[in-house]
């Protein structure tokens, strides 16, 4: 691990870390625990589904543009901004809850809620250039990537401690906290207040990063990653309820999370590969075989060993993810493109969520036909990565000075 050492040595790397374990955490800790506070009012699944939808699907909208006014404006002073707007739109939220107040309104505090999230994500992703030396940078990815899955895990597991001793409401309020506190990390770290923005340059440019046929082959490729996440994610607990072991569906998923973590520490030690392309290519060719031999497990224990396959193939492809798309991405518009990134992800899990459930329906509730389904697109992504070219875009610096430095 003489890579992560060197990779914390940097001065700027832990609080870094830190914040971006913080506001990571707190997304799954809200969607769980406002699912819930929802339910506890007696308010239907349907009706806390549909919160949570406005809620994702604001984030995943107005989080590109945050992200364009951070490459563009001083980027401490737009997080604070969003993070001053983010807490109001708690504190209406959890007063909504507290009144009991119709659905409607609390859809309404959900998409304001999603619509002023800060993008802590993308920032902290698109930072790690600005002080990481090149040849950790793979490191620096793969450690994010272990933050986010680690995260995705943790947040539900945090949830239920808490819920021992306050009800869901109040949880709500914690994952507000979480956010508050990793922001406020974020913003401190010299790498985030040096970005003092490039307005006045590339005023046409209205496309942003999205201009860069790299960048638009990428997001098309992580579609196609999370789509097959998200119908794994239907898959396997409808794998476990066929077998009359739903309890087992934690598990399943969870063997996913292990091999993806596991395998993107270790792959975060690799100098940077030659061709990034070549590689995607190869682990989503893996990943197709895998995934779609899922479908030919005999037994539960087959299946979970299966998944952490699956999961140990991801961990390095999500980390090559981030690499070619820093790389790809203008650095004045990396933060913009990193946002897309995460919209492209919950377009994609949605899209394969939604796809897994009916397909199963559809084969009368016949598991494989998901997992065959997700290897397909896999497959396709494969085909997609022989295309990524891994050139850098530029040698611009991510910590842009000004535009009248540049002249």
């Amino acid at each position: 691990m003489r890579a992560y050492r060197e990779l914390f040595a940097v001065p700027e790397v832990r609080p870094l870390v830190v914040s971006a374990v913080t506001t990571r955490i707190a997304a799954p800790m809200l969607t769980l625990t406002l699912f819930l506070a929802v339910v506890d009012l007696g308010r239907s699944y349907a009706a806390a589904g549909l919160v949570l939808t406005g809620f994702a699907a604001a984030l995943a909208l107005s989080v590109p543009v945050s992200a364009r006014l951070v490459d563009r404006l001083a980027a401490h002073r737009i997080l604070l901004g969003l993070l001053a707007a983010h807490l109001t739109a708690y504190v209406v939220l959890i007063v909504a809850l507290a009144q009991d107040l119709p659905t409607g309104v609390l859809v309404g505090c959900a998409v304001a809620l999603g619509a002023t999230s800060p993008p802590a994500g993308p920032v902290v992703r698109a930072t790690w250039p600005a002080f990481v030396p090149p040849q950790r940078l793979p490191a620096a990815f793969a450690l994010d990537a272990v933050v986010n899955e680690a995260m995705y895990v943790t947040g539900p597991l945090v949830v239920s401690v808490l819920l021992l001793f306050a009800d869901p409401i109040v949880v709500t309020g914690v994952a507000g906290l979480a956010m508050l506190i990793g922001i406020l990390l974020l913003v401190s770290t010299p790498g985030v207040r040096r970005r003092v923005g490039t307005v006045g340059a590339d005023r046409r440019n209205y496309l942003g990063p999205l201009a860069s046929g790299q960048v638009r082959l990428l997001l098309a490729i992580i579609v196609c990653d999370a789509f097959v996440f998200g119908a794994v994610i239907v898959a396997a607990p409808a794998a476990a309820a066929e077998a009359d072991s739903a309890g087992a569906a934690g598990l399943l998923v969870g063997a996913v999370s292990l091999g993806t973590v596991v395998s993107a520490l270790v792959y975060g030690t690799r100098p940077r590969a030659a061709s990034l392309g070549r590689q995607l290519a190869l682990f989503h060719a893996v990943s197709a075989l895998l995934v779609a031999g899922v479908s030919q497990a005999p037994t539960l224990l087959a299946l979970g060993i299966a998944l952490l396959a699956v999961g140990l193939v991801g961990g390095p492809r999500d980390t090559l993810h981030q690499l070619a798309l820093g790389e790809a991405a203008p650095a004045r518009y990396r933060t913009e493109a990193f946002a897309w990134m995460g919209s492209s992800m919950w377009a994609g899990y949605a899209l394969g969520s939604g796809a897994a459930g009916q397909l199963i329906s559809l084969a009368g509730d016949d598991v494989d036909v998901a997992f065959l389904m997700a290897g397909g697109v896999t497959a396709l992504a494969a085909l997609l990565s022989l295309m990524v070219s891994g050139e850098p875009a530029e040698a611009t610096p991510v910590v842009a000075r000004s535009s009248r430095s540049r002249r």
